[in-house]
Formats: structure tokens, sequence, C-alpha cells
């Protein structure tokens, strides 16, 4: 584990380019698909970890993508900004299953209502 933070900590600034422009390309597809600008500006942070750790990550398990080493990094970073984009739609939907499932206990309570009253 301990490798694995040292490794992090010499990532190229190309990686960190990368993984900012496409974490800024998908928050502008959530802001305009979903309509929410705070869920698209609060995405940005896991997006862009995602994007750098997925670089570390496949070079740790030396797993390459390609022989070019740029296109292995922008393909390991878009690849990460994925998994990161995954992430936050499995959250979401399991927020929202949780949100229904509480609201369909809830027991609804009737209003009592006054007797009508005889007009003379």
């Amino acid at each position: 584990m301990q490798d694995f933070w040292w490794q992090l900590q010499d990532v190229n600034s190309f990686t960190v380019y990368t993984a900012l422009a496409f974490a800024g390309i998908v928050c502008l597809f959530i802001h305009e698909i979903v309509g929410s600008p705070m869920l698209a500006w609060l995405s940005v942070p896991l997006l862009a970890a995602g994007g750098v750790v997925a670089p570390t990550l496949l070079g740790q398990q030396m797993i390459t993508l390609s022989y070019d080493r740029t296109v292995n990094t922008v393909s390991a970073t878009a690849l990460g900004t994925l998994s990161a984009l995954m992430l936050i739609l499995l959250g979401n939907w399991l927020w929202t299953l949780l949100v229904e499932y509480r609201v369909s206990r809830t027991k609804l309570v009737a209003i009592p209502t006054r007797q009508p009253r005889i007009r003379r």
C-alpha cells in the first residue's frame, strides 16, 4: 500500500492535466444532461481522482492498454474517469432506492374533516 502512495506522488503533470480535462468534460455533460450544477461540481474531485489513480493502479499491476506512453496515459485516465462516473451513478441509484423505500414505508395519516353544515 505504501508503494501505491509513493507512486501517486510521482504522477507527472500530463496525467493530472488529462484527468482534469476529462473531469471537466464529464462535468459539463452532467450539468447539461441532468441539469444539476451542484451534482456536476461536486463530482469533479471524484472524477479527477479516478483519472489520476487509474494509470497508477494499471501501472502497478503492469497492465498496458497501448505501447505508446502518451496513448496509454490518456486511455488509462479515461478509463479511471469513466470508472469514477460509474461509481457516482451507482451511489446516486442506491440513494434513490433508499429514499423510495423510506417513503413507501411511511403511513399516511388521514386529515379529519368537518361535517358539512346545512345551509338554511
